[in-house]
C-alpha cells in the first residue's frame, strides 16, 4: 500500500503537488455531490452503490453499457425506497464522446460530480498463444479506455472532485495463467492512479482478489476456483470487499492489494512455491518446505537406478496431474489428460509445475503437455530432459519457434504483433 507522503516524495521533481484530505476523513461523503460508479449495474457496482448511500452520498450515478437487468433494477428500486437518489445512465465508457456527455450532464441535472469509482471488469481467459485481438479488446478496452476517458473528462473538476478510485485486480501483481490481457489492463490502472497522485489529483487503485457471490469471477466460479486454490488465494465475501474499500478510501491509500490468502492451500494443492510477489512481503513456511522437498527429491532421484527413478518420477507426475485436475485419485498412466477434464490453462499450469521441479536450467517448452498427454509419456520426457540429454540437445526447449525463426530480444511491438496475430491468425 502506498501513502500520500510516499507519492509526494516521488513527485518532488515534477512540479507542485497539492494533496487534499481524504474524501472520507470525516467518515462521511458529501451530500451535495454526485458519485459515479461505472460497471454500476453489476453485482459489485451495486454493492458499492449501497455503501455510497450509507456514507451519505448526495446522488449516486450508476453507469452501464446496457440498461440494468431485472436483478439490478430491483436493487436500484430498493435503494430509492430507502431514500437514496439514484440515477441510471447507459453509456459505453470506451467511447470518449459518450463519457464526455455523461460527465457533463451529471452536474447539469443534479449535484456536481464529487467522485468516481471505475469498477468495470470483463474476463476472457486464454493461454497467451491463443490470445487474439478480440480477447484483448474485450478485456482491455473497458478498463483502459474507460479509466482514461474518465481521467481526461474530470480534469476540469479539480476543485470539486475528491474521490477517484480504480478497481484493478491481483492478476496484475501475481500474473494468473490465462489472464495476460487482464493483468496488462489492470497494470495500466495501477500506473494511472499513481500518475494522478503525482499530478496532485485524487487517485487510488485497489488490486482485488476474486469476490464471491457477485462479479465476473463469480460467474466463472467453477473454473476460477481451481486457479485460486493452486495460488493459495481464497474468495473475498462482498462484506469483506466493502470493508476493505472503506479502509482504503478512509486512509487515502494510493495503492492497495486486497486478497484473502490461505497459505495452507499451497501444501494441499502441491504447489512448490507461492506467487513470487509473496517472497517480498512474508516468510512462507510452506514455500520453504516445498523448496526443500524439491531439492530432497532431486537428490534422491540422482542416487536411484533407472528403474526406481522412473517409478518415482511417474508417481510425482501423477501427483501433479491429480492436483491440477483436482481429482480424488490420480488417473492411470495411460489415461489421456484431456479425456478427464484438462483444458489449455490447466496444461500451462502443469507445465509450469514440472518446470519448477526440473529447475531454471531446463525448459519443457510450451506444448509439452499437448505433445505428451499421458502420465507415462510425460514421465519419459522428464527423464530424458533431466537425466538424459542436456537442455541444449533437447528438442522443443522453447528456444525457437516451430518455423525455425528464433525469438529475438530486440523485437519491436510491430514484430511481436505480427507473430501473435498475423501469422497465426488461423490458429487462434
Amino acid at each position: 500500500a502506498g501513502s500520500a507522503l510516499e507519492h509526494l516524495r516521488e513527485a518532488r521533481h515534477v512540479g507542485k503537488v497539492v494533496l487534499g484530505p481524504s474524501a472520507l476523513a470525516s467518515g462521511r461523503l458529501r451530500g451535495d455531490r454526485s458519485y459515479l460508479v461505472t460497471g454500476g449495474f453489476g453485482g459489485i457496482g451495486l454493492r458499492v452503490a449501497d455503501w455510497l448511500w450509507e456514507l451519505g452520498a448526495g446522488q449516486i450515478v450508476l453507469n452501464g453499457r446496457r440498461a440494468p437487468g431485472e436483478a439490478a433494477a430491483h436493487v436500484i428500486k430498493e435503494l430509492r425506497e430507502r431514500g437514496a437518489s439514484v440515477r441510471s445512465v447507459v453509456a459505453d465508457v470506451t467511447d470518449g464522446a459518450a463519457v464526455r456527455r455523461m460527465v457533463s450532464t451529471i452536474g447539469e441535472s443534479g449535484p456536481p460530480l464529487g467522485g468516481v469509482i471505475h469498477s468495470v471488469g470483463v474476463l476472457s481467459d486464454r493461454a497467451l498463444v491463443n490470445q487474439d485481438r478480440e480477447s484483448l479488446d474485450r478485456v482491455m478496452r473497458p478498463k483502459i479506455l474507460g479509466a482514461w476517458h474518465l481521467h481526461r473528462e474530470t480534469l476540469v473538476l479539480r476543485p470539486e472532485l475528491d474521490l477517484f478510485v480504480l478497481f484493478s485486480a491481483a492478476a496484475g501483481i501475481f500474473g494468473n495463467p490465462g489472464q495476460a490481457n487482464h493483468a496488462a489492463a489492470n497494470t495500466f490502472l495501477d500506473q494511472l492512479a499513481l500518475r494522478r497522485r503525482v499530478m496532485g489529483l485524487p487517485g487510488q487503485v485497489i488490486q482485488w482478489g476474486a469476490w464471491s457471490e457477485v462479479g465476473e469471477a463469480e460467474e466463472q466460479r467453477a473454473r476460477i476456483e481451481k486457479q485460486l486454490a493452486v495460488g493459495g488465494v481464497g474468495w473475498l465475501t462482498p462484506e469483506q470487499g466493502i470493508e476493505a474499500l472503506a479502509r482504503v478510501v478512509r486512509h487515502d491509500l494510493g495503492t492497495a492489494l486486497v486478497v484473502r490468502v490461505e497459505p495452507a492451500m499451497f501444501v494441499e494443492a502441491g504447489a512448490w512455491t507461492p506467487p513470487p510477489f509473496f517472497d517480498d512481503v512474508a516468510a512462507w513456511t510452506a514455500a520453504g518446505e516445498a523448496r526443500e522437498r524439491r531439492t530432497d527429491l532431486l537428490a534422491l532421484l540422482a542416487e536411484e537406478d533407472e528403474t526406481q527413478r522412473r517409478r518415482l518420477v511417474q508417481a510425482f507426475v501423477a501427483e501433479q496431474v491429480q492436483s491440477v485436475l483436482r481429482l480424488d485419485s490420480p488417473p492411470s498412466a495411460e489415461t489421456g489428460f484431456f479425456d478427464v477434464g484438462m483444458d489449455s490453462l490447466m496444461a500451462v499450469e502443469l507445465r509450469n509445475r514440472l518446470n519448477r521441479f526440473l529447475g531454471s536450467e531446463f525448459d519443457l517448452g510450451s506444448t509439452v503437455v499437448f505433445d505428451n498427454p499421458r502420465i507415462s509419456a510425460l514421465t519419459e520426457r522428464l527423464l530424458e530432459l533431466r537425466w538424459g540429454r542436456g537442455p541444449a540437445e533437447a528438442p522443443g526447449d522453447g528456444s525457437e519457434r516451430e518455423s525455425g525463426e528464433p525469438l529475438r530480444e530486440d523485437m519491436s511491438l510491430d514484430d511481436l504483433a505480427t507473430l501473435l496475430f498475423d501469422e497465426n491468425e488461423s490458429d487462434v
